[in-house]
């Protein structure tokens, strides 16, 4: 035990009090790293950590994977139960997809329901059997995984989950509410209602089932009334409260505590124990002020919803997910890690108490995870807290000085040490300044990233389309192709000159890390993460390119949407002013595109996530031949260059 104490010692990560958000990016660090007070050898389990849980959200469909991420995970097991999320499905849901254009089932084509997994006999008839089998298959294989490892598994789902037509034709008194968004879709989609007692009945019949088979699901906790799912006369059902008659006049906490008395019920049959959590954070559960009220007053026994001081939810999370954070949330890049607020998040937990602590790794709407190396070191991170006694003595700011050495070493320590001070002042500045950029909605769902941008989209051929304008977040082609900022279903404003110093400060921060040694130990994931940045900073750039595009169009759309014609003959030195602009923006994306494509082509790919196969590119996963993408951008606009000459005026003399 005096040899674990040595080491737990040696690699010790102590978090302090404060969560810093005003830092001088040439602050040096002079405080003294602090002895231990405690002499005793460190005990690594004590009466709290059997009734904390840590629960790790993960998407992983490759089993090599999730062994990984087990691996990663068991560096926890000293500090309380560890259940691992094993409810992603084994592919996306094709049969849910309408052929005609119809974007908002792009939400929900992966999200996971116990139906996809374990169907009820009603349900099993309307999904593919070869669908559910391998969906069953990969769950089983995790299960037994974690067993073999000794963890126990969770199911993070969205329920009550939208289910075919035909279902509701066979059993009309079961139809529940529209969910879907009408400015999203151009096809309705309806949840079953839970006030009926055949889906009471068929819910239980089915996490039953799913226990009975895979009884190292110990928690279940899900998502409702957002992007896939929900519950009858919601206040804010994106197609207004609706439902059957019947149940209006029921109050929502009592629909999701009958819900959760089914899966209690079911749970109770296989003879076990199952914790549910309705997700506040996890899973952007949609509810009013009101109805979280209502809920929480309404929760059985083994079921939680918000913080109570008898039951307290901590969530810790990486910069890939929007679960969390706004601009930080860097999809589709990877492994670009925010390690100063991750370290002063982890003084949410409280070694004292009985906590359960989520930790996201999977990206929103289930289309990838953060990188493995990026998850090894958060967690590796958190272990270090959880094993050192006196980790909330120190401030944040030394543990982060700790850290900066233990990465690069003594000569390198500042350098590291204030490019994690910029990252998060960089972040902290986007946060408050950039409105609602975010790339998983501008870059990947408006496709901003490989579409190109030209003066008059009108002009592009079908051949030139057919590469983006199908994966563009919008119900009206029309609106996609002729709307930069269009962004699902709103249009949207940011300010340009703002991106640009938000992009200068994250350059500053890559061209810092790019500048550590090459003997430092974590020398690779420091350049792997400078390169993630390089792309993220690229990718912010075209969203200010396309929303300065987008407003000049707007100012000139008269003369830009009427008919060709040839400018007038008098003599100008300067020709419009906006075709001067326009050319400026274009030339700046042009380059921009190319510069994006020479970092992929030099190991940034790897810093992407990017569909298996073509088959797989979708509104929220980019297609893995971005690079011909790219390519193909840059031709099309120069194609399209002097387009802008039939409607504004050059300079001429």
């Amino acid at each position: 035990m005096n040899n674990l104490w040595v080491l737990v010692i040696f690699f010790r990560v102590m978090i302090g009090p404060e969560r810093v958000t005003n830092h001088n990016s040439n602050y040096k660090y002079n405080g003294a790293v602090q002895k231990p007070k405690n002499t005793k050898p460190l005990t690594l389990k004590n009466k709290h950590d059997e009734a904390r849980t840590f629960i790790i959200s993960t998407y992983s469909r490759d089993l090599d994977d999730f062994k990984k991420q087990v691996s990663y995970a068991a560096q926890l097991k000293p500090f309380g139960r560890v259940q691992i999320n094993v409810s992603t499905l084994a592919d996306k849901s094709f049969y849910e997809i309408p052929k005609q254009r119809s974007p908002w089932y792009q939400y929900a084509c992966n999200n996971a329901a116990i139906c996809k997994f374990f169907p009820d006999v009603k349900i099993a008839p309307f999904i593919p059997a070869d669908f559910v089998a391998r969906n069953r298959q990969l769950l089983l294989a995790k299960a037994k995984i974690l067993k073999e490892n000794g963890m126990d598994a969770a199911f993070f789902c969205s329920e009550p989950d939208f289910l075919p037509e035909a279902f509701f034709d066979a059993y009309p008194d079961m139809l529940g509410p529209r969910i879907d968004h009408p400015r999203r879709s151009n096809n309705k989609a309806f949840s079953v209602c839970v006030s009926v007692k055949e889906t009471q009945d068929m819910y239980s019949n089915m996490i039953n089932s799913m226990l009975i088979n895979i009884p190292e699901i110990k928690t279940f906790y899900f998502k409702s009334n957002d992007a896939g799912s929900g519950f009858c006369w919601a206040d804010w059902s994106y197609s207004g409260p609706n439902g059957p008659l019947h149940c209006k006049n029921e109050t929502t906490g009592e629909r999701v505590q009958k819900f959760m008395n089914s899966l209690k019920a079911g749970a109770a049959r296989a003879k076990t124990t199952l914790e549910v959590y309705l997700a506040e954070h996890m899973g952007t559960s949609n509810f009013s002020v009101a109805e979280k009220k209502d809920i929480q007053s309404h929760l059985p026994e083994n079921c939680y919803y918000q913080n109570t001081a008898a039951h307290e939810m901590v969530y810790l999370g990486s910069d890939i997910s929007s679960i969390y954070n706004d601009i930080n949330s860097v999809y589709p890049v990877n492994s670009v890690p925010e390690i100063l607020s991750f370290l002063g998040s982890l003084k949410s937990i409280n070694k004292q108490k009985k906590q359960t602590v989520f930790i996201n790794f999977r990206v929103l709407y289930d289309r990838a995870n953060e990188g493995p190396d990026t998850q090894n070191i958060l967690l590796t991170i958190l272990a270090k807290y959880m094993a050192n006694p006196d980790a909330d003595d120190s401030s944040t700011l030394q543990q982060l000085h700790q850290l900066s050495e233990a990465w690069v070493g003594k000569k390198n320590t500042d350098n590291l040490y204030n490019a994690f001070i910029a990252l998060s002042e960089a972040f902290a500045f986007g946060n408050s300044s950039l409105g609602n950029v975010r790339s998983i909605n501008w870059n990947v769902a408006a496709r901003m990233i490989t579409r190109p941008l030209v003066v008059a989209p009108q002009r592009l051929t079908k051949e030139e389309e057919a590469y983006f304008l199908p994966y563009v977040f919008n119900v009206s082609e029309e609106e996609a192709r002729m709307d930069y900022t269009d962004i699902q279903g709103g249009h949207y404003t940011t300010f340009p000159d703002t991106i640009k110093r938000y992009v200068d400060k994250i350059k500053r921060v890559y061209t810092a890390l790019e500048a550590i040694d090459v003997s430092a130990p974590k020398y690779t994931f420091i350049q792997k993460m400078a390169n993630g940045l390089r792309i993220h900073a690229n990718l912010m750039r075209s969203c200010g390119n396309f929303a300065a595009a987008q407003i000049i169009r707007e100012n000139n759309a008269l003369k830009l949407n009427g008919p060709i014609h040839r400018p007038d003959k008098n003599g100008t030195w300067t020709g419009d002013t906006a075709l001067l602009q326009f050319n400026a923006i274009m030339r700046d994306e042009l380059d921009n595109t190319l510069d994006l494509i020479n970092i992929l082509q030099h190991g940034g790919i790897n810093s992407l996530c990017l569909a298996r196969d073509v088959a797989h590119e979708d509104c929220f996963l980019l297609g893995p031949n971005i690079i011909e993408q790219l390519k193909k951008k840059r031709k099309i606009m120069l194609d399209h260059w002097l387009d802008i000459q039939d409607y504004l005026t050059t300079p001429f003399r």
